[in-house]
């Protein structure tokens, strides 16, 4: 038997970076929007451990894959000992890696909700938004989707109403930008101060909390 789920790609309609926070990350106030492009992940029983494979160039098959590390968060929170397995995992990319639309983090997302039907895991929404968080700081979200305002480091999640339908056209440059290298470069440009100052501008016009 084999699970399918479709992992949407999201949008920042609205993204405020309002400094760098002790722990090293950076604190932000954005609006976010999942649209119709995703991936799809499928998932087989199978004996062993877990895999996980793609035809697409760049998609790790480890640990360095966001599902691998949302798999074996939800292994581990499950009472599981060891490494996950009895699963083999098909990732059909078709959201653009490295383009701020949050393939990986989504397809992390996408694996909690298919491993939990394959593993007769039951885990309520509290439970598996905490394992979420755990993953990477988008991932909560993405086990909804929708329209949505995120806080924190963009795991705190309050939903909005949701927009009308639109059509949203997407321009991929010719390269990647990592959110390391994004953050590194904002801190280097020392615009911390304006960025303040927007803290407690309103809502953009038709999104209401």
């Amino acid at each position: 038997m084999i699970t399918t789920v479709h992992a949407p790609a999201k949008i920042n309609v609205d993204l405020r970076v309002l400094g760098r926070r002790a722990d090293g990350f950076h604190e932000i106030r954005t609006l976010l929007q999942s649209i119709a492009l995703h991936d799809t992940l499928s998932f087989c029983r199978r004996p062993g451990p877990m895999t996980i494979r793609s035809r697409t160039a760049g998609v790790p098959a480890d640990r360095a894959n966001l599902v691998w590390r949302a798999a074996s968060a939800l292994w581990s929170a499950s009472g599981r000992r060891h490494v996950p397995r009895d699963v083999a995992i098909t990732i059909q990319k078709r959201i653009p890696m490295g383009a701020g639309l949050g393939g990986g983090s989504s397809d992390a997302a996408s694996a909690l909700r298919g491993l939990c039907a394959l593993w007769e895991i039951a885990a309520n929404e509290q439970s598996l938004r905490q394992v979420a968080g755990r993953v990477g700081s988008d991932v909560p979200y993405f086990l909804e989707g929708g329209a949505a305002l995120g806080r924190g480091r963009g795991e705190r999640i309050r939903r909005l109403d949701e927009l009308e339908p639109l059509w949203v056209v997407l321009a991929r440059p010719p390269f990647v930008v990592s959110t390391a290298d994004a953050y590194r470069w904002f801190d280097a440009a020392d615009v911390r101060r304006r960025s303040q100052v927007r803290r407690q501008e309103p809502l953009p016009r038709g999104w209401r909390a």
